[in-house]
């Protein structure tokens, strides 16, 4: 029998006030920190996140030393809330620079299912296609899978895919195509360059959702607003007039830049952010001369998507491009005369249509988003890195994040005003996976064998698909990849008209 979601799941922000009042009451920051132990249940009857591998640590923590997970999909409803009164004084953290990087289109179990202490679940998974016909989780053997159709990841798509918390929807939407089984194929840490080794030294957060349900311009919204103007990338506003971290941190006099490898994505706000958009060799000389500012954004290169040749994991890329990318900030930041008092973020936008077994909870949206047709839904879940000295060493973290706990984050340690996105006060804060308490790690960060690339090829459908591929899959194919063809080639033209410079 399916089970399905029920109105308990929905998002209560009178019990989300509740509960971070009380948490900000006599308890202190003890008892906040074992609100995330773990070891809770929440009133409305759905358990609270918890280690399933590895024992638990005190704030939500456990060590990399268990085993990864398997059996039925895990149901979350609306977290408990942890504010910045469990943390200490921001002035006290040594952090002066925050660097984010945003990958592309790659769900937790997809990519990180693998790693011990953390919620995952890769092999032994069924899923019933378009056709009928029972298919089974695999582990994928190719880098690039140009014969795929890019899996379905819009904000129709992923509600099939929830399939009404059973999880089981993946291979239902209507852009796959049997035998298409590329949404639930997923990589193990030897394949993945930097993930297989970077994840088990560092923080990885087991309860990161992408916070809207939806495809990338929406989730990148959030990246930089906290809320989003669209739920597709092809929706108007072709402008948006949203707010954003850019313009807290510019009222607050504190620095900040947004570096990008080809296209500005936040050429979506127009004009606005033109002064702080550099190129991404600048980060470099900048990370090298430890001239980076106290707030730092970094996007792949996006452009060849929809041929397969970008650098931002999005599928149909040789992924092996994105690892060697992440590898080469990770090394001009842990090698910066500022690595001291750095943190580093790697995050996704969103899923990307692969397979993941946790229900994500709801969160509160804002009026003119909620008109817009979005329920609060928050996306499934993504991978992610934490690295610097007040990082955790070999942690997998189970507090509930999403992107608006980043920009919580970055408001808490700089003294901004948050009030311009609607989770400032109920998203938690993406310090609650670090160590505040013991001193910060100084010794020498481990360094990875990444091949530099460039790896992959361009897919090319006449010579890529394979023979006796149907019609049908090669019009599933032709159309993901004009999709991002076309969104990217508007962007392109939108940044050049504005002023922008197109590597």
């Amino acid at each position: 029998m399916k089970k399905t979601i029920s109105d308990k799941d929905a998002f209560n922000p009178s019990r989300r006030r509740l509960l971070a009042g009380l948490a900000a009451s006599t308890a202190g920051a003890v008892a906040l920190a074992a609100c995330h132990s773990g070891a809770n249940s929440a009133d409305d009857g759905t358990a609270a996140a918890s280690s399933t591998g590895g024992s638990a640590a005190p704030g939500g923590s456990s060590s990399t030393s268990g085993s990864s997970a398997s059996g039925s999909s895990v149901a979350m409803g609306t977290a408990t809330p942890v504010g910045s009164s469990a943390l200490p004084d921001p002035s006290t953290t040594g952090i002066k620079q925050i660097v984010v990087v945003m990958m592309e289109n790659r769900s937790f179990d997809h990519y990180l299912g693998w790693l011990p202490g953390a919620d995952g679940m890769q092999a032994g998974r069924s899923f019933v296609d378009n056709k009928g016909a029972t298919q089974t989780s695999y582990r994928l053997t190719d880098f690039q899978n140009c014969a795929s159709a890019d899996p379905d990841h819009s904000y129709e798509g992923g509600r099939i895919e929830l399939d009404n918390g059973t999880m089981d929807g993946f291979l239902k939407t209507t852009g796959t195509v049997p035998p298409d089984t590329f949404p639930i194929g997923y990589y193990e840490q030897a394949d993945l360059p930097f993930h297989g080794q970077a994840a088990p030294d560092w923080t990885v957060c087991d309860r990161y959702f992408c916070s809207i349900l939806a495809e990338t311009y929406p989730n990148r919204f959030y990246m930089h607003s906290g809320q989003t103007s669209k739920l597709h990338n092809s929706d108007a506003p072709t402008t948006t007039t949203l707010p954003t971290i850019w313009d807290a941190l510019k009222a607050k006099g504190v620095s900040g830049n947004y570096y990008y490898s080809d296209i500005p994505f936040v050429a979506e706000y127009g004009t606005t952010y033109l002064d702080i958009s550099l190129p991404f060799a600048t980060f470099l000389v900048q990370a090298a001369s430890g001239t980076l500012p106290a707030v730092s954004y970094v996007d792949p290169s996006f452009l060849g998507e929809g041929n397969g040749v970008s650098h931002d994991d999005h599928p149909l890329a040789d992924i092996r491009n994105g690892q060697a990318f992440m590898n080469q900030i990770y090394n001009a930041v842990t090698s910066s005369p500022q690595y001291e008092s750095t943190l580093l973020i790697f995050n996704y936008d969103e899923w990307g249509g692969f397979a993941e077994h946790v229900v994500p909870p709801f969160a509160p949206v804002s009026a003119a988003e909620s008109a817009l047709g979005n329920d609060g839904r928050l996306g499934f879940r993504i991978p992610n890195i934490i690295v610097g000295p007040r990082a955790k060493r070999q942690t997998v973290d189970h507090t509930e994040f999403d992107h608006t706990s980043v920009l919580n984050l970055i408001c808490w340690q700089f003294g901004l005003d948050s009030s311009f996105y609607p989770r400032s006060a109920s998203s938690n804060n993406l310090a609650l996976a670090l160590d505040l308490v013991n001193p910060p790690n100084l010794s020498t960060p481990p360094s990875y064998t990444v091949g530099s690339g460039p790896f992959g090829t361009e897919c090319d459908l006449s010579s890529l698909l394979p023979a006796g591929t149907g019609l049908d899959q090669i019009d599933a194919v032709s159309r993901t990849r004009a999709a991002h063809i076309l969104d990217l080639q508007s962007l392109k033209t939108k940044a050049q008209r504005l002023g922008f410079t197109v590597y």
